[in-house]
């Protein structure tokens, strides 16, 4: 199988396990009072009313990383032998790509209920 087809696979395997992870770190929280999370985790970045009493505590984290910068060389050359001697001539084509900075942001949601205890969560982004 060639390398392109095995990453596909790859990837959805590496990303489930990753999934199954966060769910149980996530899990891990349920029935704990939020001052808990909040000693571990530090404060949250934003913190709503749940129209019920309780809040949702939310926590974001940006994810960034850069790939370096690339250059792609293609030469072309032409030859022709006349009379033992080679004559000809090439030419070089340098394609600049600069560094590219890509990001998104990871978010990690708690539902607290009145008396402080986080009953559900969610998140999206590794």
């Amino acid at each position: 199988m060639p390398p392109t087809r095995l990453l596909l696979p790859l990837t959805v395997l590496l990303t489930g396990c990753l999934a199954g992870r966060m769910n149980s770190i996530m899990r891990s929280w349920e029935g704990h009072h939020y001052s808990e999370l909040i000693m571990r985790w530090g404060p949250p970045q934003a913190v709503y009313d749940d129209g019920q009493g309780g809040r949702i505590l939310v926590y974001t984290q940006v994810r960034q990383w850069t790939t370096p910068g690339q250059v792609t060389t293609t030469t072309t050359a032409n030859a022709t032998i006349y009379e033992d001697m080679i004559w000809g001539q090439a030419q070089s084509y340098s394609q600049y790509t600069p560094p590219q900075t890509h990001g998104y942001t990871a978010w990690r949601m708690f539902s607290i209920d009145r008396r402080g205890i986080i009953y559900s969560w969610s998140w999206r982004g590794l």
